[in-house]
Protein backbone atom coordinates (compact mmCIF):
# COMPACT_ATOMS: atom_id res chain seq x y z
CA UNK A 1 0.00 0.00 0.00
CA UNK A 2 2.88 2.38 0.76
CA UNK A 3 4.31 1.76 -2.69
CA UNK A 4 0.97 2.63 -4.31
CA UNK A 5 0.69 5.86 -2.30
CA UNK A 6 4.27 6.79 -3.17
CA UNK A 7 3.59 6.33 -6.88
CA UNK A 8 0.50 8.55 -6.61
CA UNK A 9 2.44 11.29 -4.82
CA UNK A 10 5.30 11.26 -7.31
CA UNK A 11 3.21 11.36 -10.46
CA UNK A 12 0.54 13.71 -9.16
CA UNK A 13 3.03 16.55 -9.44
CA UNK A 14 3.42 16.02 -13.18
CA UNK A 15 1.69 18.70 -15.23
CA UNK A 16 -0.27 17.75 -18.29
CA UNK A 17 -0.58 21.31 -19.55
CA UNK A 18 1.78 24.10 -20.48
CA UNK A 19 2.72 26.68 -17.88
CA UNK A 20 2.61 30.44 -18.38
CA UNK A 21 5.49 31.66 -20.61
CA UNK A 22 6.09 28.22 -22.10
CA UNK A 23 6.38 28.15 -25.88
CA UNK A 24 5.11 25.75 -28.49
CA UNK A 25 5.65 25.70 -32.25
CA UNK A 26 2.35 25.38 -34.12
CA UNK A 27 1.06 25.41 -37.66
CA UNK A 28 -2.16 27.13 -38.75
CA UNK A 29 -4.50 24.71 -40.49
CA UNK A 30 -7.48 26.97 -41.09
CA UNK A 31 -8.51 30.57 -40.64
CA UNK A 32 -11.76 32.45 -40.92
CA UNK A 33 -12.11 35.30 -43.40
CA UNK A 34 -11.66 37.89 -40.66
CA UNK A 35 -8.72 35.97 -39.13
CA UNK A 36 -10.57 36.13 -35.79
CA UNK A 37 -10.94 32.34 -35.63
CA UNK A 38 -8.21 29.88 -36.47
CA UNK A 39 -7.37 26.20 -36.10
CA UNK A 40 -3.86 24.95 -35.32
CA UNK A 41 -2.28 21.49 -35.34
CA UNK A 42 -1.74 21.36 -31.58
CA UNK A 43 -4.08 19.98 -28.92
CA UNK A 44 -4.28 18.24 -25.58
CA UNK A 45 -1.46 15.87 -26.50
CA UNK A 46 0.82 18.91 -26.65
CA UNK A 47 -0.25 20.27 -23.26
CA UNK A 48 -2.88 22.75 -24.40
CA UNK A 49 -6.22 22.98 -22.60
CA UNK A 50 -9.44 24.77 -23.32
CA UNK A 51 -9.31 28.32 -21.94
CA UNK A 52 -5.57 28.81 -22.53
CA UNK A 53 -4.49 32.32 -23.55
CA UNK A 54 -1.50 32.71 -25.85
CA UNK A 55 0.50 35.11 -27.99
CA UNK A 56 1.14 34.11 -31.62
CA UNK A 57 4.70 35.09 -32.47
CA UNK A 58 6.80 35.12 -35.66
CA UNK A 59 10.30 36.45 -36.24
CA UNK A 60 8.90 39.93 -36.81
CA UNK A 61 7.18 39.91 -33.43
CA UNK A 62 3.72 39.29 -31.94
CA UNK A 63 1.01 38.98 -34.58
CA UNK A 64 -2.02 38.08 -32.45
CA UNK A 65 -3.39 37.14 -29.07
CA UNK A 66 -6.12 34.58 -28.59
CA UNK A 67 -7.93 32.14 -26.30
CA UNK A 68 -8.48 28.44 -26.94
CA UNK A 69 -12.22 27.74 -27.29
CA UNK A 70 -12.27 24.17 -28.63
CA UNK A 71 -9.71 21.43 -28.40
CA UNK A 72 -9.05 17.83 -29.41
CA UNK A 73 -5.99 15.61 -28.94
CA UNK A 74 -4.22 16.97 -32.06
CA UNK A 75 -6.05 20.21 -32.91
CA UNK A 76 -7.41 23.32 -31.26
CA UNK A 77 -9.58 26.26 -32.30
CA UNK A 78 -8.62 29.75 -31.10
CA UNK A 79 -10.64 32.94 -30.88
CA UNK A 80 -8.38 35.91 -31.60
CA UNK A 81 -9.17 38.98 -29.51
CA UNK A 82 -6.23 41.10 -30.62
CA UNK A 83 -4.84 41.24 -34.16
CA UNK A 84 -1.47 42.96 -34.49
CA UNK A 85 -0.62 41.80 -38.01
CA UNK A 86 -3.48 39.95 -39.65
CA UNK A 87 -1.54 39.13 -42.81
CA UNK A 88 0.55 36.59 -40.90
CA UNK A 89 -2.58 34.68 -39.82
CA UNK A 90 -2.79 32.50 -42.93
CA UNK A 91 -3.08 28.83 -43.74
CA UNK A 92 0.14 26.79 -43.53
CA UNK A 93 2.13 29.43 -41.66
CA UNK A 94 4.24 28.28 -38.72
CA UNK A 95 4.68 30.37 -35.61
CA UNK A 96 5.34 30.13 -31.90
CA UNK A 97 2.66 30.10 -29.21
CA UNK A 98 3.58 31.61 -25.88
CA UNK A 99 1.17 30.84 -23.05
CA UNK A 100 0.12 34.00 -21.21
CA UNK A 101 -1.95 34.73 -18.10
CA UNK A 102 -5.70 35.11 -18.75
CA UNK A 103 -6.83 38.61 -19.63
CA UNK A 104 -10.23 40.23 -19.47
CA UNK A 105 -11.90 40.20 -22.87
CA UNK A 106 -14.42 42.79 -24.00
CA UNK A 107 -16.56 43.02 -27.11
CA UNK A 108 -17.01 46.77 -26.59
CA UNK A 109 -14.79 48.42 -29.20
CA UNK A 110 -14.80 51.69 -27.20
CA UNK A 111 -12.93 49.89 -24.41
CA UNK A 112 -10.31 48.34 -26.67
CA UNK A 113 -6.73 49.40 -25.91
CA UNK A 114 -5.44 49.20 -29.47
CA UNK A 115 -6.95 49.34 -32.89
CA UNK A 116 -7.45 45.98 -34.56
CA UNK A 117 -5.44 45.18 -37.67
CA UNK A 118 -7.33 43.96 -40.71
CA UNK A 119 -6.22 41.54 -43.44
CA UNK A 120 -4.74 43.01 -46.59
CA UNK A 121 -6.76 42.97 -49.79
CA UNK A 122 -4.56 40.36 -51.42
CA UNK A 123 -7.42 37.87 -51.17
CA UNK A 124 -5.19 34.91 -50.38
CA UNK A 125 -4.76 32.98 -47.18
CA UNK A 126 -1.81 30.93 -48.37
CA UNK A 127 1.53 31.64 -46.67
CA UNK A 128 3.67 30.73 -49.67
CA UNK A 129 1.75 33.04 -51.99
CA UNK A 130 2.31 35.90 -49.57
CA UNK A 131 6.01 35.14 -49.40
CA UNK A 132 5.99 34.21 -45.71
CA UNK A 133 8.78 31.68 -45.03
CA UNK A 134 7.66 28.32 -43.65
CA UNK A 135 9.44 26.29 -41.03
CA UNK A 136 11.20 23.11 -42.07
CA UNK A 137 8.68 20.35 -42.77
CA UNK A 138 5.72 22.70 -43.15
CA UNK A 139 5.36 22.02 -46.87
CA UNK A 140 3.81 18.61 -46.17
CA UNK A 141 0.73 20.14 -44.55
CA UNK A 142 -1.54 19.96 -47.60
CA UNK A 143 -0.80 16.27 -48.04
CA UNK A 144 -1.40 15.43 -44.40
CA UNK A 145 -4.46 17.50 -43.67
CA UNK A 146 -6.31 17.55 -47.03
CA UNK A 147 -8.96 19.84 -45.61
CA UNK A 148 -11.93 21.13 -47.64
CA UNK A 149 -12.33 24.75 -48.64
CA UNK A 150 -14.92 26.53 -46.49
CA UNK A 151 -13.02 28.40 -43.78
CA UNK A 152 -15.71 30.85 -42.63
CA UNK A 153 -17.81 28.68 -40.35
CA UNK A 154 -16.54 27.77 -36.90
CA UNK A 155 -18.85 24.79 -36.80
CA UNK A 156 -17.20 23.29 -39.86
CA UNK A 157 -13.83 23.75 -38.20
CA UNK A 158 -14.62 21.94 -34.99
CA UNK A 159 -16.40 19.16 -36.83
CA UNK A 160 -13.12 18.13 -38.41
CA UNK A 161 -12.23 16.08 -35.34
CA UNK A 162 -13.10 15.25 -31.74
CA UNK A 163 -13.31 17.99 -29.14
CA UNK A 164 -12.67 18.27 -25.44
CA UNK A 165 -15.60 17.61 -23.12
CA UNK A 166 -14.06 19.18 -20.03
CA UNK A 167 -17.28 21.13 -19.45
CA UNK A 168 -19.06 17.80 -18.89
CA UNK A 169 -17.69 17.02 -15.45
CA UNK A 170 -20.14 14.39 -14.17
CA UNK A 171 -20.47 10.83 -15.48
CA UNK A 172 -23.01 8.15 -14.56
CA UNK A 173 -22.05 4.57 -15.42
CA UNK A 174 -23.32 1.06 -14.83
CA UNK A 175 -21.96 -2.47 -14.82
CA UNK A 176 -24.02 -5.62 -15.25
CA UNK A 177 -23.18 -9.30 -14.96
CA UNK A 178 -26.10 -11.72 -14.67
CA UNK A 179 -26.53 -15.48 -15.03
CA UNK A 180 -29.84 -17.16 -14.20
CA UNK A 181 -29.06 -20.87 -14.08
CA UNK A 182 -30.84 -23.53 -12.02
CA UNK A 183 -29.60 -26.88 -10.68
CA UNK A 184 -31.22 -30.20 -9.79
CA UNK A 185 -29.51 -32.98 -7.85
CA UNK A 186 -30.79 -36.56 -7.51
CA UNK A 187 -29.26 -39.62 -5.84
CA UNK A 188 -28.72 -42.74 -7.94
CA UNK A 189 -31.60 -44.38 -6.10
CA UNK A 190 -33.85 -41.47 -6.94
CA UNK A 191 -35.11 -41.21 -3.38
CA UNK A 192 -33.70 -37.72 -2.79
CA UNK A 193 -34.05 -34.73 -5.11
CA UNK A 194 -32.84 -31.16 -4.52
CA UNK A 195 -33.47 -28.05 -6.59
CA UNK A 196 -31.64 -24.76 -6.23
CA UNK A 197 -30.54 -21.71 -8.15
CA UNK A 198 -27.10 -21.82 -9.74
CA UNK A 199 -26.84 -18.15 -10.58
CA UNK A 200 -24.83 -15.00 -10.06
CA UNK A 201 -25.59 -11.36 -10.56
CA UNK A 202 -23.62 -8.19 -10.08
CA UNK A 203 -25.46 -4.93 -10.69
CA UNK A 204 -23.46 -1.76 -10.16
CA UNK A 205 -24.33 1.91 -10.53
CA UNK A 206 -21.72 4.60 -10.07
CA UNK A 207 -20.82 8.21 -10.63
CA UNK A 208 -17.57 9.97 -11.41
CA UNK A 209 -16.66 13.64 -10.99
CA UNK A 210 -13.99 15.18 -13.24
CA UNK A 211 -12.16 18.50 -12.65
CA UNK A 212 -12.96 21.34 -15.04
CA UNK A 213 -9.74 23.25 -14.36
CA UNK A 214 -7.36 21.29 -16.54
CA UNK A 215 -4.28 23.37 -15.70
CA UNK A 216 -4.31 22.31 -12.04
CA UNK A 217 -2.14 19.51 -10.64
CA UNK A 218 -5.24 17.47 -9.84
CA UNK A 219 -6.65 17.65 -13.38
CA UNK A 220 -5.65 14.04 -14.08
CA UNK A 221 -7.60 12.68 -11.11
CA UNK A 222 -11.31 12.03 -10.73
CA UNK A 223 -13.47 10.99 -7.80
CA UNK A 224 -15.57 7.86 -8.23
CA UNK A 225 -18.26 6.27 -6.09
CA UNK A 226 -20.52 3.28 -6.68
CA UNK A 227 -23.06 0.97 -5.12
CA UNK A 228 -22.91 -2.73 -6.02
CA UNK A 229 -25.50 -5.45 -5.46
CA UNK A 230 -23.99 -8.94 -5.68
CA UNK A 231 -25.72 -12.27 -5.18
CA UNK A 232 -24.44 -15.79 -5.76
CA UNK A 233 -26.36 -19.09 -5.50
CA UNK A 234 -24.59 -22.44 -5.67
CA UNK A 235 -25.56 -26.07 -5.27
CA UNK A 236 -23.08 -28.85 -4.63
CA UNK A 237 -23.25 -32.43 -5.89
CA UNK A 238 -25.14 -33.67 -2.80
CA UNK A 239 -27.85 -31.01 -2.99
CA UNK A 240 -26.52 -28.65 -0.34
CA UNK A 241 -26.78 -25.03 -1.34
CA UNK A 242 -25.40 -21.67 -0.31
CA UNK A 243 -26.60 -18.14 -1.00
CA UNK A 244 -24.62 -14.94 -0.46
CA UNK A 245 -26.24 -11.51 -0.73
CA UNK A 246 -23.88 -8.54 -0.62
CA UNK A 247 -24.60 -4.82 -0.74
CA UNK A 248 -21.42 -2.83 -1.11
CA UNK A 249 -20.57 0.89 -1.28
CA UNK A 250 -17.24 2.00 -2.72
CA UNK A 251 -15.41 5.32 -3.03
CA UNK A 252 -12.08 6.01 -4.67
CA UNK A 253 -10.16 7.76 -7.41
CA UNK A 254 -9.09 7.19 -11.01
CA UNK A 255 -5.72 8.52 -12.16
CA UNK A 256 -5.52 9.32 -15.89
CA UNK A 257 -1.74 9.38 -16.04
CA UNK A 258 -1.05 9.90 -19.76
CA UNK A 259 -4.11 11.68 -21.21
CA UNK A 260 -6.56 14.14 -19.74
CA UNK A 261 -9.98 12.58 -19.06
CA UNK A 262 -11.67 15.17 -21.31
CA UNK A 263 -10.22 13.67 -24.51
CA UNK A 264 -12.78 12.19 -26.87
CA UNK A 265 -12.62 9.48 -29.55
CA UNK A 266 -9.47 8.00 -28.03
CA UNK A 267 -8.64 5.34 -25.45
CA UNK A 268 -7.69 6.86 -22.09
CA UNK A 269 -5.70 4.60 -19.75
CA UNK A 270 -6.22 4.98 -16.01
CA UNK A 271 -5.24 3.47 -12.68
CA UNK A 272 -8.05 2.77 -10.24
CA UNK A 273 -8.01 2.64 -6.45
CA UNK A 274 -11.10 2.36 -4.26
CA UNK A 275 -12.20 1.20 -0.83
CA UNK A 276 -15.47 -0.54 -0.07
CA UNK A 277 -17.73 -1.29 2.87
CA UNK A 278 -21.05 -3.09 3.00
CA UNK A 279 -23.18 -5.85 4.45
CA UNK A 280 -23.56 -9.57 3.75
CA UNK A 281 -26.20 -12.22 4.38
CA UNK A 282 -25.09 -15.83 3.93
CA UNK A 283 -27.40 -18.87 4.02
CA UNK A 284 -26.65 -22.59 3.95
CA UNK A 285 -29.23 -25.28 3.03
CA UNK A 286 -28.40 -28.92 3.72
CA UNK A 287 -28.58 -31.68 1.14
CA UNK A 288 -28.34 -35.44 1.56
CA UNK A 289 -26.06 -35.00 4.58
CA UNK A 290 -29.00 -33.47 6.45
CA UNK A 291 -30.91 -36.75 6.39
CA UNK A 292 -33.96 -35.03 5.00
CA UNK A 293 -34.19 -32.43 7.76
CA UNK A 294 -33.45 -29.51 5.35
CA UNK A 295 -31.85 -27.52 8.14
CA UNK A 296 -31.06 -23.96 7.11
CA UNK A 297 -28.17 -22.04 8.67
CA UNK A 298 -27.72 -18.31 8.17
CA UNK A 299 -25.51 -15.47 9.36
CA UNK A 300 -25.19 -11.76 8.71
CA UNK A 301 -22.23 -9.45 8.93
CA UNK A 302 -20.28 -6.54 7.51
CA UNK A 303 -17.74 -6.30 4.72
CA UNK A 304 -14.75 -4.12 3.95
CA UNK A 305 -12.01 -4.24 1.34
CA UNK A 306 -10.35 -2.53 -1.59
CA UNK A 307 -9.86 -2.66 -5.34
CA UNK A 308 -6.78 -1.63 -7.34
CA UNK A 309 -6.48 -2.04 -11.08
CA UNK A 310 -5.75 -0.75 -14.58
CA UNK A 311 -8.27 0.11 -17.24
CA UNK A 312 -9.29 2.11 -20.30
CA UNK A 313 -12.06 4.62 -20.97
CA UNK A 314 -13.51 5.87 -24.22
CA UNK A 315 -15.67 8.99 -24.62
CA UNK A 316 -17.60 10.23 -27.62
CA UNK A 317 -18.07 13.95 -28.24
CA UNK A 318 -21.74 13.51 -27.26
CA UNK A 319 -20.76 12.25 -23.80
CA UNK A 320 -21.42 8.53 -24.19
CA UNK A 321 -18.74 6.37 -22.61
CA UNK A 322 -17.42 2.84 -22.25
CA UNK A 323 -14.91 1.45 -19.80
CA UNK A 324 -12.99 -1.73 -19.07
CA UNK A 325 -11.18 -2.39 -15.78
CA UNK A 326 -8.97 -5.30 -14.78
CA UNK A 327 -8.49 -5.11 -11.03
CA UNK A 328 -7.45 -7.06 -7.98
CA UNK A 329 -10.42 -7.16 -5.60
CA UNK A 330 -10.33 -8.15 -1.93
CA UNK A 331 -13.23 -8.33 0.51
CA UNK A 332 -13.28 -9.41 4.15
CA UNK A 333 -16.61 -10.63 5.54
CA UNK A 334 -16.98 -10.58 9.33
CA UNK A 335 -20.06 -12.47 10.52
CA UNK A 336 -21.99 -12.14 13.73
CA UNK A 337 -22.90 -15.23 15.73
CA UNK A 338 -25.05 -17.66 13.76
CA UNK A 339 -27.79 -19.95 15.11
CA UNK A 340 -25.09 -22.24 16.53
CA UNK A 341 -23.32 -19.34 18.31
CA UNK A 342 -20.31 -19.50 16.01
CA UNK A 343 -18.55 -16.48 14.50
CA UNK A 344 -16.79 -16.63 11.15
CA UNK A 345 -14.44 -14.46 9.12
CA UNK A 346 -14.30 -14.98 5.37
CA UNK A 347 -11.84 -13.45 2.87
CA UNK A 348 -12.65 -13.20 -0.83
CA UNK A 349 -10.01 -11.97 -3.28
CA UNK A 350 -8.71 -12.23 -6.81
CA UNK A 351 -8.70 -10.63 -10.27
CA UNK A 352 -11.87 -9.31 -11.94
CA UNK A 353 -12.69 -7.95 -15.38
CA UNK A 354 -15.32 -5.22 -15.18
CA UNK A 355 -17.06 -3.74 -18.24
CA UNK A 356 -19.44 -0.80 -18.17
CA UNK A 357 -21.29 1.85 -20.17
CA UNK A 358 -22.10 5.39 -19.15
CA UNK A 359 -23.02 8.94 -20.05
CA UNK A 360 -21.18 12.14 -19.19
CA UNK A 361 -22.95 15.47 -18.82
Amino acid sequence: MRIILAIFIIFSTNAFSLEVDEKLTARIIRTSETRKTLMINRGTEDGLVEGDHAKFIVTAGIVARGVCIKISPTRSVWSVYRLVNADFIVNDSVMSLKITPPVKITKDETKAIVEEDTPSSSGTTDAQELGIPLAEGAEDLAKLENLPGDTQDLKSMVSEGPVSISEKDLEIFGVLNISGLTANTKTDSGSDSFNNSQSYHHIGLGGEIYPRKEREWYSSFSLVGAVNLMKSDNQSYNGSGSTNDITEFSVGTNWHFSKLPSVTMDFIPFIHLSFNVGSVNSTYTSGTEGNGTNTDLSATGGTQGFSVGYGYKFFTSKGFSARALLDYYMRTERYKEDSQSDQFNKVVGGPRLMLGLGYRF
